[in-house]
């Protein structure tokens, strides 16, 4: 089994519309492919991490970066899994990271979320949550 994390720059002009579309399609998408992850949307760029099969990662990957509503998509980390970190839900999203704040700790302490993916993701929304300069 195959887990993918990549970033990526949203097109400035993403809207909530846009978002929740994507989550309908991955969702419906993943669940038929057998693929289950989560995604993160900063403000400004995006997080997912994908897991499942190699063939149906590799195929989803390709449909991904093809997508017009980001640009500049870049693997971060790729490895073989033997157990999924987000097997529970074909697409994990909270547009409030409710679920970052004490879930993904605990997840990474009852072993069920990498370590190294607990970091990436926490860090990653707390680079979003920071003010903007004006």
């Amino acid at each position: 089994m195959l887990s993918v994390t990549y970033v990526s720059v949203a097109d400035p002009l993403i809207s909530d519309e846009d978002i929740a579309a994507i989550l309908v399609s991955a969702r419906r998408n993943n669940a038929r492919d057998e693929l289950t992850g989560a995604l993160v949307y900063n403000g400004h760029n995006f997080l997912q991490l994908l897991e499942g099969p190699d063939d149906r990662v590799e195929a989803c990957l390709a449909v991904i970066r093809a997508d017009p509503r980001h640009s500049g998509m870049v693997e971060v980390r790729r490895r073989a899994v033997e157990m999924r970190d987000f097997g529970e839900w074909a697409m994990l999203y909270d547009p409030r990271f409710e679920w970052q704040d004490n879930g993904l700790a605990r997840l990474a302490a009852n072993g069920r979320i990498d370590l190294q993916d607990e970091r990436m993701f926490a860090n990653f929304i707390a680079l979003g949550r920071r003010p903007r300069v004006a």
